[in-house]
């Protein structure tokens, strides 16, 4: 095997330990805001401690979350063209830098701490303003650890170390559970605290791994470093992007707050199982993806480059839409198990799954967005994403004026699924401007082939729950599970029989990357 193929390898193994991790994560995460329900209620405490974190975590997370981006690709170009020594001490004198100025932040928020939940939170008064305040002067300071977890998160996976970055996630939420089961003692302050405790146990958990990783913790700090200013330039376009993301969000809530009384409340649930999947495995490969990239584009392979994009384009496909699928025909029985009890009624339920519906048609074109825009980013492009993803929101925001008036909630769904969809067309466009044909017409074939064993997929997944759900009506939990884990494990056996028999190459490719070589045999 070539160098590249055991790099490619240990990648896609990589990006099944994200995949673990971020399930566990996600699942702890769960139960945390489960936790959060049951002691604090949808009380005015709890909101306040809401936009507590809020603060740090919107207005400042945004910036400190694009340093890991932007910082791979620099990184490479400095460790292929100047060597390891030199690419070492750009990455300490960032985190030193990046030290300083969020502190300076942080600083700035406790002092203006009320100032900024007002900004936040417009409607806050009396007891409700001074209680997130005052959760507001000590949240302020996770600014530090979210920046710096991030720097350290992007040294890592420059250097090929996933494992660590990939579960901070879990000491995060498992010190604030913690707090939560003691919350009679520790009482809402104890969850404040521990709150901005599990955010520094980010940074802690990364330290030993990047020492052994060759970074070197110094006091130098330079302002002037030439590779820091270009860093810089690049973290302003992909901030930039981010922010349209975030206006994308704001105009279909207020669109969805003219509608029927629990459309945002449908649209949040939705999305956020949408953004399971998407979280789970799409982000999971193109985090992997990235560093190899990275290099190869620093390195002036593009042969390489583009043999490994087109690669993991076919994966994302080959796994995604048989997921988007299966939502699609099982969307109402999904919500129903996740959701509806208590005040979450039967009519709650066909919202959400409405809205899932139409969330899970532009899946795949979410997936495939985030690797083309990573793979910009390696490319030291991060103006073209940024433009892309403006381009999209305008698309978004005409088809909304559109389809809301026709469909309802449906079509603010929708027009989000086209609009990716669009916008993704015309990220691989652009890319191929710049690296020449990636493989256009194989790719295709990889989308045909896998919609054609969706179709008979679904055919038959909808069939057998139709089946089960008559032998055992779904309205116990027990019996919930059975009917979806059947008629999942079906589709399952199908796809898969499917992929052999189209000879689907993503799929067969992540088959002998994944699958132990004694297995196969």
């Amino acid at each position: 095997m070539n160098e590249v193929g055991k790099k490619t390898k240990a990648a896609a193994r990589a990006a099944a330990v994200i995949m673990v991790a971020t399930l566990f994560s996600k699942i702890l995460g769960f139960f945390r805001e489960l936790l959060i329900g049951s002691k604090f209620g949808a009380t005015f405490i709890t909101d306040a401690y809401l936009v507590s974190l809020t603060v740090p975590t919107v207005l400042f997370a945004t910036v400190f979350g694009a340093l890991s981006t932007t910082f791979i690709p620099v990184y490479s170009e400095i460790e292929a063209k100047k060597g390891k020594k030199k690419a070492s001490s750009f990455a300490s004198n960032l985190f030193n830098v990046i030290l300083v100025i969020s502190l300076a932040i942080s600083l700035f928020g406790t002092v203006f701490s009320r100032t900024l939940v007002k900004f936040v939170a417009v409607g806050f008064s009396g007891e409700t303003l001074e209680m997130a305040s005052a959760f507001t002067r000590v949240t302020m300071f996770m600014s530090v650890f979210i920046a710096l977890a991030n720097v350290l998160t992007g040294y890592l996976q420059a250097n090929r170390e996933f494992t660590v970055p990939a579960v901070i996630g879990i000491p995060y939420n498992i010190i604030i559970i913690t707090a939560l089961l003691f919350s009679a003692e520790l009482g809402i302050w104890g969850l404040v605290f521990a709150t901005v405790l599990a955010a520094l146990a980010q940074v802690l958990i990364q330290i030993p791994a990047a020492s052994k990783a060759g970074f070197k913790f110094g006091t130098n700090i330079n302002f002037d470093d030439e590779d820091l200013k270009r860093m810089g330039l690049l973290v302003i376009p992909v901030v930039l992007g981010t922010g349209v993301n975030q206006v994308n969000v704001l105009v279909d809530r207020m669109m969805a707050s003219t509608l029927e009384e629990g459309t945002i409340a449908a649209l949040n649930f939705a999305s956020r199982l949408n953004s399971f999947v998407y979280g789970l495995f799409t982000l999971s490969v193109a985090t992997v993806v990235y560093p190899s990239l990275s290099q190869l584009s620093a390195e002036g392979n593009m042969e390489g480059f583009k043999r490994a994009l087109e690669r993991t384009l076919g994966f994302v496909v080959a796994i995604v839409m048989p997921l988007s699928a299966g939502a699609m025909v099982l969307r109402v029985p999904i919500v129903r198990f996740l959701f509806e009890r208590g005040a979450f009624d039967s009519r709650a339920t066909l919202m959400t799954a409405t809205a899932l519906f139409y969330y899970s048609i532009g899946m795949v074109g979410f997936g495939l967005r985030d690797v083309l825009s990573r793979a910009f980013y390696s490319l030291k492009d991060t103006r073209t994403p940024m433009a892309n993803g403006a381009f999209a929101v305008g698309i978004n925001i005409i088809l909304n004026l559109i389809l809301v008036s026709l469909m309802g909630l449906g079509g603010l769904a929708l027009a989000t699924s086209i609009s990716a969809l669009v916008g993704t067309a015309l990220l691989f466009y652009r890319l191929q401007q710049k690296t020449g044909p990636l493989g256009g017409r194989k790719i295709l074939m990889d989308i045909i082939k896998s919609a054609t064993a969706c179709v008979v997929m679904s055919f038959v997944v909808h069939h057998i729950y139709t089946v089960m759900s008559k032998l055992f009506i779904p309205k116990a939990l027990l019996y919930q599970v059975w009917d979806l884990g059947v008629s999942c494990l079906a589709g399952i056996i199908v796809y898969l029989i499917m992929v052999l028999i189209l000879r689907m190459e993503g799929m067969m490719w992540a088959v002998k990357i994944f699958v132990p070589v004694r297995l196969k045999k």
